[in-house]
């Protein structure tokens, strides 16, 4: 269990920027958001699992592509609001300071001892120590390392978030944004930082792009070498990597989904932040003091508004039973269908409630003894069209019933497959 802190930061930009009928949208896409997440989203101090803080952002960053938006641009603005003040959660942030108030005060670099107070205030980034800190012609260059034990398990792609949450640090404490910030290794696998949305092709120890080369194999101990920085671990240096030739942007929404000279694939993530050196604010928590006696009055409203507005929309729901004694499913205690119908809907259904998937290849059902008893002539399209007519209310022309299309949808949108479109939230059980 982590903190829900920058989760709460996400949510509150999300309940900011978007109408609440496209929040809905997005957690419409996975059936684990549930209302008591959301609020353990938007409530001070509330501990999020990891596993949730995983599906969380991946769903936001599909999403966020899916509509045409850079998910880069969604950090930039959160680091904007925090910048001016707007919707901070300032006793969280506050009581996530509080050990380190006094050091605050007493330093000659409000910006440095952010970076260096990390591995504290952050215990999920691991092995994490400061490799460079030197100060050249009133620059200082610090060189920050830190790993996941596991990587991946906060978020698919997680330096775009890291480099955003660490870019809050100094503007929530009076003092200006860094003036460089940028990552020099990652634990992130050069294909995963790709996200899916541009194929690449390894061979001959490159990476290419379009046929273009845009990445060649190195070693870690390549990375130190570069940077003149010491490693305790030797056998790390010897770990493959790849390092970018060239930036890789995504052509739809201009997200820049590689970075040049960053080495991917190693052991550990190091980042370079240059930034004035030892700047230093008189009050670095007069701010945050001010933001917290703000938000008691209109501030925080129409957040509030909004929260309280998704969590009635999410409570919009409609239950599906299975009835193992007659092989029959009711939607909401009525009866919808039976037999072959339901057991199709039934399949799919255990499958959207245990991963969210809403997409479906025929030749799954076609497998399935229970549905297709003839693996000569499955005749499933036929039993697809079945299912498709009850949920239509359309299955007994004689007799056309309401449907249940308002709550749910099955689309044929291509040839040997089809979609699950959910309109509410699904509370499915068997008895």
């Amino acid at each position: 269990m982590i903190s829900n802190l920058f989760l709460q930061l996400t949510h509150i930009e999300l309940l900011i920027s978007y109408p609440v009928k496209d929040v809905l949208s997005l957690v419409k896409r996975d059936s684990r958001f549930t209302v008591k997440l959301l609020n353990d989203l938007y409530f001070e101090d509330s501990m999020i699992e990891e596993g949730a803080h995983r599906f969380i952002l991946d769903n936001l960053v599909g999403w966020l592509y899916e509509r045409g938006e850079n998910p880069d641009d969604f950090v930039e603005k959160i680091v904007k609001r925090c910048a001016s003040f707007e919707a901070v959660p300032a006793r969280s942030v506050l009581r996530s300071y509080l050990p380190f108030i006094s050091s605050f005060y007493s330093t000659e670099d409000v910006r440095a001892l952010c970076l260096e107070i990390i591995p504290k205030r952050y215990p999920f980034l691991t092995h994490a120590s400061i490799l460079r800190n030197e100060i050249v012609d009133g620059n200082r260059e610090m060189n920050f390392a830190f790993r996941f034990e596991t990587p991946g398990s906060l978020v698919s792609n997680p330096m775009r978030w890291i480099l955003g949450m660490l870019r809050v640090g100094p503007l929530l404490l009076n003092t200006p944004a860094y003036e460089q910030m940028g990552c020099v290794a990652t634990q992130t696998s050069f294909i995963e930082a790709l996200e899916g949305r541009i194929s690449a092709e390894m061979k001959d120890n490159g990476v290419y792009v379009d046929g273009k080369l845009v990445g060649v194999a190195k070693t870690f101990g390549d990375c130190l070498d570069e940077h003149g920085f010491k490693w305790e671990n030797d056998i790390e240096r010897n770990i493959a990597c790849v390092v970018a030739l060239e930036d890789v942007v995504e052509p739809r929404t201009g997200t820049k989904l590689i970075q040049k000279g960053c080495y991917y694939g190693a052991p550990s993530n190091i980042l370079d932040v240059k930034f004035e050196a030892n700047v230093k604010a008189q009050e670095p928590f007069l701010k945050l003091m001010g933001s917290v006696v703000k938000q008691e009055f209109a501030a925080w409203e129409p957040i509030q508004k909004a929260q309280e507005k998704l969590l009635d929309l999410m409570n919009d729901s409609v239950s599906i039973i299975y009835y193992k004694s007659d092989d029959s499913i009711s939607v909401n205690n009525k009866h919808l269908m039976r037999n072959v119908p339901a057991r199709i809907l039934r399949n799919l259904l255990r499958e959207y409630m245990a991963t969210g998937r809403e997409e479906y290849e025929n030749r799954e059902f076609k497998r399935e003894p229970d549905i297709c008893m003839d693996p000569l002539r499955p005749n499933f399209e036929s039993r697809l069209n079945r299912v498709i007519a009850h949920v239509n209310g359309s299955a007994d022309p004689g007799k056309p019933t309401e449907g249940v299309k308002k709550y749910f949808e099955i689309e044929r949108h291509r040839r040997g497959g089809f979609r699950f479109v959910p309109k509410c939230k699904i509370v499915f059980k068997e008895e």
